[in-house]
């Protein structure tokens, strides 16, 4: 069986860092979004995968060809302009003879697909909707089905008041290549708002199959962080373990050249990757340090992603926070659910709280 992967998406509600890193590369627990989706495909038996590419498709073209998925071949289509989701897919028709899988690299899901293949089968649809349940459904597609699992109707991103169900959308699609038939040429056309409103107008066999594993949508800052913290307790990701100083509680994972002050304390889940140096009497609470980040004495660093070569300066404060490669947090400065881009010095004693940050921003 085929898979086409959309990763065409700009990512626009995580700048600043999606200017620099495209959304289906941001980094989950030392590994990209995407890669969970791939290992999903591949554990599925998916020998050959299609990627339709648009925003920094060249970035995302390096990366995946540099990837080894056990041998899966890959295609990239590029979109000059944006089609939307039906019709970036429709474009790669041609290599679309049988059954294949839709994908969506917005989303993190390390799912078992296997049983969506085999659900797909046994109804005989044209069209199976992978489906899973939220708190807030105001932000999605809801679905509602019938006893017998088949899609009813459809209520584009609903008040909790007005919503039928509280199963959405999970940007997944087993489909039979003749669906793709209903899609117009050139025009910009999307599955849930177009394609799928029309199979169902016709009476055409769609369902709806409940997911089986962690589907996480990532496209907000906390949502990233809150996707590290989950993948970090709940997936199995090969990783040495080494013996942790006093002050560590909760799953926490450390490299083996971790620098650590006097009084430091660490409480999961938390990563701290080579080279992070936690200054005396630092405290990190569920927050992800990755490589070369400096935290300084009695600095505070709660639920943030702190990428790369970063200086968090002695007694600053930071909750909620993304923040990019290469930046300075001044001394004592207390930022709260901010996006800090690449490279940018936020300076000593400044205050900043649900702030874009950066040249980039």
């Amino acid at each position: 069986m085929k898979a086409v992967i959309m990763a065409g998406g700009e990512g626009t509600r995580l700048r600043p860092l999606t200017r620099t890193t495209p959304k289906p590369l941001v980094p989950v627990v030392r590994r990209r979004c995407i890669d969970y989706g791939l290992g999903s495909l591949a554990r599925a038996g998916i020998t050959e995968i299609i990627v339709t590419t648009s925003y920094k498709a060249g970035m995302i073209v390096d990366a995946l060809e540099a990837t080894d998925v056990g041998g899966i071949s890959m295609l990239f289509s590029f979109e000059r302009q944006p089609m939307g989701t039906a019709g970036g897919v429709a474009k790669t028709s041609a290599y679309l003879d049988d059954t294949f899988v839709v994908m969506s690299a917005d989303v993190l899901a390390d799912v078992d697909l296997e049983a969506m293949f085999e659900f797909h089968r046994r109804k005989g649809a044209d069209a199976t909707m992978a489906l899973t349940t939220v708190e807030n459904v105001s932000e999605y597609g809801v679905v509602d089905l019938d006893d017998d699992d088949r899609i009813q109707r459809f209520q584009e991103k609903p008040s909790p008041e007005e919503a039928f169900s509280n199963l959405i959308n999970a940007g997944i699609y087993v489909l039979e290549p003749r669906v793709l038939e209903h899609v117009p040429e050139g025009e910009k056309f999307d599955f849930s708002r177009n394609l799928f409103p029309i199979l169902l107008e016709m009476g055409q066999p769609m369902y709806g199959h409940k997911l089986d594993g962690l589907w996480m949508d990532i496209g907000r800052p906390r949502d990233l962080i809150l996707a590290n913290q989950r993948v970090l307790t709940e997936v199995p990701i090969p990783m040495t373990l080494h013996a942790l100083p006093d002050g560590i509680t909760g799953t926490v994972w450390a490299a083996a050249d971790v620098n650590y002050g006097d009084g430091v304390v660490v409480e999961g889940p938390s990563m701290l990757e080579s080279r992070v140096s936690l200054g005396d009497g630092a405290r990190i609470r569920g927050s992800f340090l990755h490589p070369g980040v400096t935290v300084g004495a009695g600095a505070v660093v709660e639920d943030s992603l702190v990428l790369g070569d970063c200086t968090i300066m002695p007694h600053a404060h930071v909750t909620g926070c993304l923040i990019d490669r290469g930046c300075t947090i001044g001394e004592g400065a207390r930022l709260a659910r901010t996006n800090v881009g690449e490279g940018t010095t936020v300076g000593p004693k400044s205050h900043h709280e649900d702030a874009i940050l950066g040249d980039e921003a």
